[in-house]
């Protein structure tokens, strides 16, 4: 008879993968609870056994050469059913059993097994033992093997837990890396337009200039004036972002309309760089979101777009005529590595094409770009080649 699936069972199969121990090389600890199990209760077969989606995998194992065995044909399937020990005294007097020919054909008649029990709830395997002889196991050796299928699960929650501190470690030395460069790259954004008002403030102190080199110094100090105030503006957002602060002012918004504000406001920066700016959004694209901060969106996207676009390539703007309300914005720039691609929306991140550039910024922008569409519970997708450009969308709700 074949075994009924755990209740559980799509959670215990999780718990089971998470161990990652499954096909693993065989380990001195498993091998001595299986040698133990087979000792205790006298018995010629000892296994520790891991009960996958379709097939019962042997840890450790005495007195067989079986690696696996087919899940619903042998004994663990049905002790993975409880939390219980599972005695099988005669195969041949079991209903579940008896006419099962992968078991005649072992010529297993006895069977004893505990679950390997996870986090208290799931039974990812057993502790069993064996024999081609009928038996009964003592009190004492049923309470063994209790013991046995404990410290099995205590071995298999080691493990989870060493990966587990592992990958925490490997975080926290990433989170300390990030900061380094954060501070470094922070400081350096602050400290260049700081330096430049500063230097043009002293020139204009000591120096008796004419109006029109005063103005133009006066414009320089200006647009560096303007460029703390973006910065300082993206760290608050940041902070929002951080602690899950953004407000939004919804209401009925033209996502088009918006491409053709942002893409005037950010024509003279492309034409600056011979980039082509083309606006192919040429319907009205309906929406509900806070024009300001989806503004925002489109400024960062086009900003970067026509960073890391050389001269003469082109970037577009356009809407899919049906489904919810979408831009894409695509380029024909240096694109985005495999490497780099993962992390792109983590904060503080700059990709290497960035550095190579000196393209200015402490890396928050496609960030702060995706904090504000999923707050519009919207979605932004990005496909990207070395050398053959970026495509970025934007989706929200209709």
């Amino acid at each position: 008879m074949r075994a009924s699936l755990p209740p559980n069972e799509p959670a215990r199969l999780a718990a089971l993968y998470d161990t990652q121990v499954l096909d693993t090389a065989p380990e001195e600890d498993f091998d001595d609870i299986a040698l133990l199990a087979s000792q205790i209760c006298g018995t010629p077969m000892g296994l520790v056994t891991l009960v996958d989606q379709d097939r019962q995998w042997f840890k450790a194992k005495v007195g067989t050469e079986l690696e696996a065995v087919p899940r619903d044909l042998f004994f663990c399937a049905h002790t993975i059913t409880s939390h219980d020990v599972l005695e099988v005294p005669d195969s041949k007097d079991d209903l579940r059993f008896a006419d099962n020919p992968a078991v005649n054909a072992q010529g297993i008649r006895f069977y004893a097994g505990a679950p390997v029990v996870l986090d208290g709830a799931y039974a990812v395997g057993t502790v069993c033992v064996v024999d081609q002889e009928p038996r009964v196991l003592t009190a004492l050796q049923r309470r063994a093997l209790r013991s046995l299928a404990r410290h099995a699960s205590v071995q298999l929650e080691l493990r989870r837990y060493a990966r587990h501190a592992a990958e925490i470690a490997d975080r926290v030395r990433q989170v300390d890396r990030m900061k380094d460069s954060f501070l470094a790259t922070v400081s350096h954004e602050l400290r260049t337009p700081l330096s430049t008002i500063r230097g043009y403030l002293e020139m204009l102190l000591e120096d008796d200039f004419d109006a029109e080199t005063s103005r133009r110094f006066l414009s320089v100090m200006s647009r560096n004036s303007d460029r703390l105030l973006r910065l300082i503006d993206e760290l608050l957002m940041v902070a929002k972002m951080t602690e899950d602060r953004m407000q939004l002012d919804l209401a009925e918004v033209d996502l088009a309309d918006l491409a053709h504000q942002s893409i005037a406001a950010c024509r003279p920066l492309a034409e600056h760089r011979g980039v082509k700016l083309r606006d192919r959004t040429e319907r009205p694209v309906p929406a509900r979101g806070d024009a300001k901060r989806l503004a925002q969106v489109l400024n960062h996207l086009l900003v970067n777009a026509i960073k890391f676009t050389h001269p003469d390539g082109e970037i577009t703007v356009y809407s899919t005529a049906e489904g919810e309300p979408d831009l894409t914005i695509t380029d024909t720039g240096v694109g985005i590595s495999a490497e780099d691609l993962p992390h792109v929306f983590d904060r503080f991140y700059r990709c290497a094409a960035a550095e190579l550039m000196a393209v200015q910024g402490p890396g928050l922008g496609l960030a702060i770009v995706k904090s504000i569409i999923e707050a519009h519970h919207g979605s932004v997708h990005l496909e990207s080649e070395p050398g053959e450009g970026t495509s970025v969308r934007l989706t929200l709700p209709r």
